[in-house]
């Protein structure tokens, strides 16, 4: 019986130390459309290189296949795959087939949805520079979605619209995606000098955002996922090319996160949206093949 009480108590202990977790006020997802790992280097991202001493990281985190773009950010907004969300092509606006749903719903709903869901006043927002992206995060979960040009001018004019956006409204749930180097892979190649030099200036709007943070006062109450759907080979991605195009990588940073920590363990698409998730207290959906990263929070 005293073996008993003393487990209970353990277990009561375990309990309100999970339900005592501080969780962030405000979560912002940076998406870098084709980001290859093959091709990061300090020299290129100073900036983004430097955040390994501050954040939780991988380079290993993989795609879902095929390896395009609506199809990687449809698992990294619904943590689920393909083969459930049903979007299957390049450019599709809607899913290819049936869902496989969770019970009690007949959608697939994004952690925007879910976030709306929760908190139906939540200040949410999604910038982005592919016409796309607006169809994939559910945009009627979203109060401010803004478009911006896939160029260097749009990727300027979007840092500075984030910055304004993160200081005035502070919001809970922010997607500020880039498109521009996915761009210029496809037109000059993954490795090309055109591409290489384009990662510095990606670095400079990842730098960007984070001072937004700071400026806003949001530092302290923030968690950052900074991610990509997929990496390149030649001109192309879409295949299997493992080490070009399915490793991609992974920065956490921000409150609780495990400060300068190689993640071990696998991590795929649909993990991001189940950390998000549960950052924010949302239980998983019964369909969901992604886990929460609790390994890369203290």
């Amino acid at each position: 019986m005293k073996k008993k009480l003393i487990l209970a108590a353990v277990l009561a202990v375990v309990c309100l130390a999970a339900a005592a977790r501080p969780r962030p006020k405000h979560v912002v997802f940076i998406g870098v459309d084709g980001w290859s790992v093959a091709e990061f280097s300090a020299e290129l991202m100073p900036f983004t290189a430097s955040l390994k001493d501050e954040a939780a990281w991988t380079f290993n985190k993989r795609t879902v296949i095929p390896t395009s773009s609506g199809i990687n950010w449809e698992s990294l907004f619904t943590a689920t795959p393909p083969e459930y969300h049903g979007y299957t092509k390049w450019n599709s606006t809607s899913p290819d087939f049936d869902q496989v749903t969770s019970s009690g719903r007949d959608d697939i709903p994004t952690f925007f949805r879910l976030l709306r869901e929760k908190e139906p006043h939540a200040e949410i927002a999604a910038f982005y520079q592919w016409k796309t992206i607006h169809t994939l995060v559910d945009s009627t979960a979203v109060n401010d979605l803004r478009f911006f040009e896939e160029s260097v001018q749009g990727d300027d004019a979007e840092v500075e619209a984030a910055c304004a956006y993160l200081k005035e409204k502070k919001p809970r749930l922010a997607l500020f995606y880039f498109g521009t180097l996915d761009h210029t892979g496809h037109t000059y190649g993954w490795k090309s000098d055109e591409y290489r030099a384009y990662l510095t200036q990606i670095d400079k709007c990842i730098a960007g955002i984070i001072q937004g943070i700071k400026d806003a006062g949001l530092e302290k109450d923030t968690v950052v996922i900074l991610t990509t759907d997929h990496g390149g080979n030649k001109k192309s991605h879409g295949g299997q090319w493992v080490n070009d195009v399915m490793r991609t990588p992974l920065f956490i940073w921000g409150k609780g996160v495990r400060a300068g920590y190689e993640m071990q363990g696998h991590a795929i698409q649909m993990d991001i949206p189940a950390t998000i998730c549960w950052l924010y207290g949302i239980k998983p959906l019964d369909n969901w093949t992604g886990k929460a990263l609790k390994e890369a929070f203290r």
